[in-house]
């Protein structure tokens, strides 16, 4: 078992949403890559008019309260998301925002020296020059970190956005012979008993597993069919040894860490999860 994993045992998803604002233009295909923890949205528009057509997307992480003292995703803010247009990138608008009591305080907790982004580790000293609102000091705020960028398709053109980031995953170690296996291998559409099989394959018998779960929610994806393709190192990011990955809609009949298909009907998004061994195969 490798250290961090060790040391990080489990952790919720962090996703990114991301959102697209097509105008005129029609979104024709859209392709999703899982390489490793990396993540790339390729989205195909085309613009039927003679005019050109203004076009925005986005990416916006949750809405945090405060974030855990030991967690393995510390940095939550998505700093190396980026996007390109037809090959060429794009700089971002780039927005945080804090809030408390419905109120936006950005510039108070700036004046404070803090952040937006909720952090428990942070200064007591700065948390102590935050003013109240209705009697109460705003040190559990509210904050989001958002991410917008604007293009113009030609008039009678086809145009490719990508997007990229690394992923924060749910992980954690589980049991093989459980209940919570069962359920989170279920819930991707797959079989318990045929994975465990395919883990006892690669060596000594295991007892625990690592599992991620990679939630990729796209706004505009209704219902469409999407190009998926997962692939996965050796060693992972925690040194555990991916050996299935499973998304429902996509079949993986040899159960391998490496799959690629179409997904048909996916709706808002995509959920892949990822089961590694702890040993060396």
């Amino acid at each position: 078992m490798g250290a961090n994993v060790a040391a990080y045992e489990d952790e919720n998803a962090v996703p990114l949403k991301l959102g697209l604002e097509a105008g005129k233009a029609v979104v024709e295909q859209i392709a999703v890559k899982l390489d490793g923890r990396d993540v790339s949205i390729v989205t195909t528009l085309r613009n039927g008019e003679a005019r050109g057509a203004q076009i925005g997307w986005y990416a916006s992480t949750p809405q945090f309260t405060v974030l855990g003292e030991g967690e393995g995703h510390l940095d939550k803010s998505f700093a190396d998301v980026d996007a390109s247009f037809n090959g060429r990138a794009m700089k971002p608008a780039v927005y945080r925002r804090g809030y408390f009591m419905g109120r936006d305080i950005t510039r108070e907790l700036a004046r404070a020296g803090l952040a937006p982004l909720p952090d428990l580790q942070a200064d007591a000293k700065k948390l102590a020059r935050l003013p109240t609102v209705q009697g109460l000091r705003f040190d559990q705020w509210q904050g989001y970190v958002a991410y917008s960028w604007t293009a113009a398709v030609a008039p009678h053109a086809s145009a490719v956005v990508e997007v990229r980031y690394r992923a924060l995953p749910e992980f954690s170690l589980t049991e093989l012979d459980s209940p919570a296996f069962d359920q989170i291998v279920q819930q991707h559409c797959g079989n318990p008993d045929a994975i465990r099989h395919r883990l006892r394959q690669t060596g000594d018998e295991p007892a625990q597993v690592m599992v991620e779960r990679y939630e990729i929610p796209l706004a505009f994806m209704l219902m469409r069919d999407v190009r998926l393709a997962v692939t996965q190192p050796q060693a992972n990011w925690q040194q555990a040894h991916p050996a299935v990955s499973l998304v429902c809609g996509l079949a993986n009949p040899g159960l391998t860490a490496n799959v690629s298909g179409e997904v048909s009907n996916a709706n808002l998004g995509l959920s892949v999860l990822v089961v590694s061994s702890l040993k060396t195969p």
